[in-house]
């Protein structure tokens, strides 16, 4: 019964978050979300009530880390191209900007960590840390076997 109820609840979730999926990146981006809710929510075991206070927690925790990771991104764009004539100076700030984001990355990440604490017990906060390096993992290797 268990099963069942949390199975609808990951349903319902996915469904709700599609629209949303959407815009952020098409249905690729809709597709790799929804394997990564169904991996994490098999490998954390989560009662209904913990999904429930859960998933829009952790939603929140991955549009926030997206975000940062972007514009980190948009930096080192900056500097890809190897005859881009940029100052010293720009080069100084670029990097500022660059480590202030890995910065803010690590204190947003043990920010919510703290609310994860407060959502479920402590082993499966663990489990989720766990979960999301085997999806990455799991993701790696399904790339490669389609490159195969």
């Amino acid at each position: 019964m268990n099963k069942v109820v949390t199975t609808l609840l990951t349903l319902f979730l996915l469904l709700s978050m599609a629209s949303t999926a959407q815009k952020e990146g098409g249905p690729d981006f809709e597709k790799f979300k929804s394997q990564k809710i169904a991996f994490l929510t098999e490998k954390m075991n989560l009662t209904p009530r913990e999904a429930q206070e859960f998933w829009p927690v952790y939603n929140q925790f991955e549009k926030e880390r997206m975000e940062l990771q972007f514009k980190r991104r948009e930096l080192e764009m900056k500097t890809r191209d190897e005859n881009a004539t940029l100052s010293d100076q720009e080069v100084i700030s670029i990097t500022r900007e660059i480590a202030a984001s890995f910065r803010k990355e690590a204190e947003n990440a043990g920010q919510y960590n703290e609310k994860f604490l407060k959502i479920l017990p402590p082993q499966k906060v663990l489990l989720l840390y766990r979960a999301e390096n085997q999806f990455r993992v799991h993701m790696f290797d399904q790339y490669r076997r389609r490159r195969e």
